[in-house]
C-alpha cells in the first residue's frame, strides 16, 4: 500500500512540473530549439560602454609606511590626467610589470575611487615593491567635445 502510494505520489509531482504554463504549448524533445547566440567579442562592443585608459602613474617609491598612489595626490600632480570618474583601476610592479594581485603582497587600498595603498606593515617581509597604476575611465562619446583621457 505505501509503495502503491508512493508511486502515485511520484507520478502526479512528475506531471505537474512537466506541464506547460500555457495550455497546448509542446513539451519535450517537440519543442523548439532556440538559436543559439553567438559568443561576445571581448570587450565592448558599443562605443559608450568602452574603456579609454589613463597614463601609468608612479608618484613615489616605497618608503617606511610603503607604496601610496592614491587618486586624489594623483590628480594634484596630474592635472586633467584622470578622469572625474574611474571606473577600473589597474596597478603592477613597476620592474616587471606584474599585476599587483600576482604578487602575493597585501594591499590597504585598491580601488578605482580611492586609488592604491601598499603598506609595509601589512606584508611579511615588512617591504612593499614598487607600484604604478593606471585608470580606466569611459571614452568620449562622438560629438562630446575632448574629454579628459582621449585627446582630440
Amino acid at each position: 500500500m505505501i509503495k502503491l502510494l508512493s508511486v502515485a505520489i511520484f507520478a502526479a509531482l512528475f506531471l505537474e512540473s512537466h506541464q506547460s504554463p500555457f495550455p497546448g504549448d509542446p513539451i519535450g524533445p517537440e519543442d523548439p530549439i532556440d538559436p543559439i547566440d553567438p559568443i561576445d567579442p571581448i570587450g565592448p562592443e558599443d562605443p559608450e560602454d568602452s574603456v579609454c585608459w589613463t597614463d601609468w602613474f608612479d608618484r613615489d617609491n616605497p618608503s617606511d609606511a610603503g607604496d601610496s598612489e592614491l587618486l586624489k595626490d594623483l590628480r594634484k600632480e596630474n592635472k586633467g590626467k584622470i578622469c572625474k570618474y574611474p571606473l577600473y583601476i589597474e596597478v603592477v610592479t613597476t620592474d616587471t610589470m606584474t599585476p599587483a594581485i600576482s604578487t602575493g603582497q597585501t594591499f590597504y587600498i585598491f580601488n578605482p575611487t580611492q586609488g592604491f595603498i601598499c603598506r609595509n606593515k601589512d606584508q611579511r617581509k615588512r617591504m612593499c615593491r614598487d607600484y604604478k597604476v593606471r585608470f580606466g575611465c569611459p571614452c568620449k562619446k562622438p560629438g562630446e567635445p575632448c574629454g579628459i583621457v582621449v585627446l582630440c
